[in-house]
């Protein structure tokens, strides 16, 4: 499950490859040397012997779009190969007379990039890069809106681009600037706005002395018979061979949160199975699951054996090692047995490096317990077990009353939406001047909390405010403004001023209305007077800063992703290895859930920071000092760590944020990643995207 990923495969995938490959070389024949039958395999042997879970990294795409809207920042654009597309699309629309409407100020020619990863699915939502080309007259983005644009691969031949069928598209509201550069007003993201039009799967590669047709069909039947899912009326199993050496790998729906595990349990499935290897294999595995230095992988081997395995795991739930019950318990969840709730729900406020897994766990059940379980997290104080709880419980059902979403537009949009799917419909788009967008134009979330009262807003991946505790009320005096929008209220006042700016012709001239002081009417009538998400940011963040808000502001709080967890449960290592034995960029993003960068660096690097303030205050400090200097290694990790491509943008980031520093706006744990970083060596996301289903 991992988002876009610039490798070949993940971490685990490496190291079955790499064996693969090693064996491979033994008796091997001469390069191009046609090889016989594959032997049938052995009786010990699973399928991650056979074969390596392979992704294809990222694809990127990219499209000419149009922004509307705009406050006559807008401006036309040099005739390029850009512009020639973008009037072809206009022109097939209908529209009079493109190249005048291009030269209108309330509209900008845009180029829309977009990086698809192995294992999308048309069910998902990607963040869209929007850039300016280059010599535009356009002056800023803010408050534009993308209209509906088509995204294919755009290759250049003979100094020509030439593009390919259309893989997405992409349609919002413009958030400008990025991660690095939050005030560039000539670009900005569309949070969510792209979709995929096909799935983009997996494949299970053979090793090169494993490949055979029957081997093939085995390997299928193996995975078929463990995991299959309903689609559309009939059940279809999750893997495909396509050859003798590929097998098409589709992640069923329960393990949508957390792909990496399905592979992991995909790879232990044995390829020969009776009921008294069965019978021999559950009770080793129940062995090992008691005891703490191999219980990470024993439950992924219990679940690979599927439900029979359920009272094997259950008794790791009375174990005294908390780890021995966390692994017991998230395999019970992915066989959907609710005996593991209670300690997934502790595990998600008490042990940090395995909340995010504990919450996705929990997401992934059936059962109305884990649905219980979730909607208690989020009266917890931590903002990440909250609204960890809150992405978790969304996924589990989209519709739960507990989220509390709420309508905000008044009069929303009644029009007939435009149809994704029609190769025309950028080009329909511009033409009728409608909007295909949903009927608000951001989320909004009050949910009915038993905890402090707290407001989030997310900067990625999605548009949306939660509330968290009904009856939020502004304190006054109230001096806020964002754009054409301001708030006022005096010291005392039970209801506040909001007015907007229309310019016209005839001179500026205000439209007011008055609200109430709770938070939630006061976002609300914001956006029925036109406020763009961006601008309602703005406006809670200066609210917090002015202390007229009843509680703290987070943004992007999601829990982190852990390399402990990845050590021992995924490749049961009970200590980490180093870089150069397991690469930790293997750990790429896994999807939907939650956005994780991996801390642990950052956590590491904490630890040291406050290991040497105390080093100053001890007697041998100086000799330790003086010891470090003659380590060898020394050099080559100040040197690695100069290259790390995240150290500049973390340096970049801590600069923006200057809220951090006075206690503005809370951020724990996640930083906004930069969607613009194309490092090979960046730190990926790990459960990174919520599906939203029915969104």
């Amino acid at each position: 499950m991992w988002r876009t990923v610039p490798r070949l495969t993940w971490a685990v995938g490496a190291v079955v490859a790499l064996a693969i490959a090693a064996g491979n070389q033994v008796g091997a024949g001469p390069l191009g040397k046609k090889r016989g039958n594959a032997p049938l395999p052995g009786v010990e042997e699973t399928v991650g012997d056979l074969a390596a879970v392979f992704q294809n990294g990222e694809t990127s795409v990219e499209g000419v779009g149009l922004v509307a809207g705009l406050d006559n920042t807008g401006g036309d654009a040099p005739p390029s190969w850009f512009r020639s597309q973008l009037v072809d699309e206009m022109s097939k629309a209908g529209v009079e007379h493109p190249n005048e409407l291009l030269q209108n100020k309330q509209f900008s020619l845009v180029i829309v990039r977009m990086k698809i990863p192995t294992g999308a699915s048309p069910k998902d939502r990607f963040d869209v890069e929007v850039v300016l080309p280059p010599a535009s007259g356009t002056r800023s983005l803010a408050g534009g809106f993308l209209m509906m644009t088509r995204l294919s691969e755009v290759l250049v031949a003979g100094g020509t681009p030439r593009t390919g069928s259309d893989m997405a598209f992409a349609t919002g509201p413009v958030m400008t600037g990025t991660a690095k550069e939050p005030g560039d007003l000539k670009t900005g993201r569309v949070l969510g706005g792209g979709r995929v039009k096909k799935d983009f799967p997996y494949q299970l590669l053979l090793g090169e002395n494993k490949r055979s047709i029957r081997n093939a069909g085995l390997m299928e039947k193996v995975v078929n018979e463990r995991f299959h899912q309903n689609e559309r009326g009939q059940q279809k199993g999750a893997a495909t061979a396509k050859s003798d050496s590929v097998l098409v790998l589709k992640v069923p729906e329960v393990y949508h949160q957390n792909q990496e595990r399905f592979f992991r349990v995909v790879q232990l499935l044995p390829m020969i199975d009776t009921p008294a290897l069965r019978e021999q294999r559950q009770a080793g595995a129940a062995a090992e699951l008691l005891n703490p230095k191999t219980s990470g992988v024993a439950a992924l081997k219990l679940e690979a054996l599927g439900p029979s395995a359920a009272q094997a795991l259950e008794k790791g739930l009375t174990h005294a090692d908390p780890q021995v019950q966390f692994f017991a318990s998230e395999a019970l969840a992915y066989l959907d047995e609710p005996a593991g709730v209670d300690v997934l729900g502790k595990t998600a406020i008490t042990q940090k490096p395995f909340r995010a897994y504990a919450l996705a766990a929990l997401a992934a059940m059936e059962d109305d317990t884990a649905r219980i379980k979730l909607r208690k997290l989020m009266d917890e104080p931590d903002m990440e077990v909250r609204y960890g709880a809150f992405n978790a419980l969304r996924t589990l059902d989209p519709l739960d009353a507990a989220l509390g979403r709420v309508r905000i537009l008044d009069n929303p949009y009644n029009q007939e939406e435009i149809d994704p799917e029609d190769p025309d419909a950028m080009a329909l788009a511009i033409a009728s001047s409608r909007r295909p967008r949903p009927e608000d134009p951001f989320s909004l979330f009050i949910v009915d909390s038993e905890g402090p009262p707290v407001i989030h807003v997310s900067r990625t991946r999605r548009s949306e405010v939660v509330v968290f505790g009904r009856s939020q009320r502004l304190q006054t005096p109230i001096v806020l403004g964002a754009g054409q929008v301001l708030l006022n209220a005096a010291q005392g006042d039970e209801s506040v001023d909001i007015s907007k700016i229309v310019p016209s012709k005839f001179g500026d001239d205000d439209v007011k209305v008055r609200s109430s002081l709770d938070v939630g009417d006061v976002i609300r009538h914001v956006a029925n007077m036109g406020a763009t998400y961006p601008e309602v940011i703005a406006i809670l963040e200066s609210a917090y800063k002015q202390q007229n808000l009843p509680g703290p502001l987070f943004v992007d709080s999601v829990p982190t992703s852990n390399i402990e967890y990845f050590e021992k449960s995924i490749l049961g290592e009970s200590k980490p290895k180093k870089d150069a034995e397991v690469e930790r960029t293997g750990m790429s993003r896994f999807r939907r859930l939650f956005s994780f960068r991996d801390r642990f660096d950052k956590d590491d690097a904490d630890d040291k920071a406050s290991k040497k303030v105390d080093a100053k205050d001890k007697p041998d400090a100086d000799a330790k000092a003086a010891d470090a200097k003659d380590k060898p290694d020394a050099d080559a990790k100040a040197a690695d760590a100069k290259d790390k491509p995240d150290a500049d943008a973390k340096a970049v980031d801590a600069k923006d944020r200057p809220a951090k520093k006075d206690d503005a706006v809370r951020k724990t744990s996640a930083t906004t990643e930069s969607d613009d970083d194309p490092s090979p060596n960046s730190r990926f996301r790990l459960l990174d995207r919520l599906r939203r289903r029915g969104e």
